[in-house]
Order: C-alpha cells, then structure tokens, then sequence
C-alpha cells in the first residue's frame, strides 16, 4: 500500500457507548484540518505485514490535531472488532488525509441533519463547526436505544440546535424523545417555502426511505446522502 496520503497516529481516548458504537480519538501527526463530511481511511497493519483500511467519518471539529471516529461493531468485522475488543490508549495506526467532497457542509442555507445510528457521525463534525459559528441547524435522529443517541445531552443543552432525537425499540417516557420511526409529520413545523439544505445519512434503506419523504416536502431544497449500508 502507498503510504504517502498516510499519517502516523495513536489514540488517546476510547469510550466504548454501547454494544454496537464506540468512539476513539486519535492524535494524528502532520494533519491539516478537514472539511465536515468528510471521511478517513483508517489502516490497521497486523505483525505479518497484513493491511486492512476501512473508511470511517470524520466526527470531530475541525482545525484540530485530534481526530475522532464513530465506529459501528459490524460481525466478523476486522478493524471494527479491533477497536472494539482489543485495541488500547497509545496503540498507533495509519490514517489518511480527508476524502470527499460530495457530502462536506455547504453552509449556504438552513442545514439540516437527519440520521440514523452510527449515521450520527458526519454531522457530530458538521454540529461542531456551526456551533462554533453560532448558527442555527435542525438534527434528527433514529436510534434504536436511548444509549445510540450519541451526543445526546450536548445536543439538548446547545442552544443553536433544534434536537429531534427518537428511539424506536425502547418503550420511553422522557420528555422530547419520539417513539415513532420517521414520516413526514416530523417535519410539519418547518417551513419548507425556506430553501435548506438537507443531509441524510443512515442506512440505505433508511436513506432512500427518508429522502423519499423530504423530496415531496421541500421543493425548493438541496439533498445530499451519504449511505453506510444495510
């Protein structure tokens, strides 16, 4: 594999969320920012010299040397298991520069995320960015627990977002979480003679689902989707 686009890094904080989501944090050598939306290729280089890549989004702020990763455990999966059952605070691995341009944060008109599980990731990155800018954007978010709300007490507490998080396979009773899976009442409250731009990512059942829904609601509005697969 040609390591040029490659840089050295290690983690430095693991947090394990739930049985299927972790989050790592990474301290990359020589990284130059990224654009939110976009994603890294991480390389994991077993004792044999056995390489295995795998794409994740990139969740964290930019202008940062610190890098963190949404990682969904996928069964059998190599780099996935790695980081979920064996990996360690100090291990180093190679990671790539930020990919892709189709699905960064064009930050022209009124965003918002809708997301399903680890389709969170993307806009954990764009969140941040607005924040700090302190402009306004809706999320929306379907996760089967409560605990796959990732950033869920962040998001209720910042003042620039308007949160919809829903959890579908838990019976809850807590104020502002929805139970329902989505349609489009969920976005009877918005204006769609507003132009937005809207970002889906989820699965791609999820995706074509939802993007089916939002076309017939928001005319005048740019979609863009990203698909992490079934």
């Amino acid at each position: 594999m040609n390591t040029n686009n490659f840089h050295k890094s290690k983690i430095i904080n693991k947090k394990i969320i739930n049985s299927e989501l972790c989050f790592i944090e990474f301290e990359v050598e020589n990284w130059n920012s990224h654009i939110p939306g976009q994603y890294s290729e991480i390389c994991l280089t077993a004792e044999n010299g056995y390489q295995a890549i795998r794409p994740y989004s990139i969740a964290s702020e930019p202008n940062s040397n610190i890098v963190g990763f949404l990682i969904e455990k996928i069964s059998n999966g190599e780099v996935s298991s790695f980081f979920f059952e064996h990996s360690m605070i100090g291990d180093e691995v190679l990671i790539s520069r930020p990919i892709g341009l189709r699905f960064i944060l064009k930050n022209e008109f009124a965003p918002i995320f809708i997301s399903s599980g680890s389709g969170i990731a993307p806009f954990l990155s764009m969140s941040k960015s607005l924040d700090l800018e302190g402009k306004k954007y809706k999320l929306f978010h379907w996760s089967k627990t409560f605990d796959g709300l990732v950033n869920y007490s962040n998001f209720s507490k910042e003042k620039n977002i308007e949160y919809h998080p829903f959890v579908t396979r838990e019976n809850l009773t807590k104020k502002g979480i929805g139970n329902e899976r989505i349609s489009s009442k969920d976005f009877n409250k918005i204006d769609e003679s507003i132009k937005h731009e809207i970002y889906i990512c989820g699965s791609d059942s999820f995706v074509e689902n939802s993007s089916d829904i939002v076309k017939k609601i928001f005319l005048k509005s740019d979609i863009y989707t990203e698909r992490f697969g079934s």
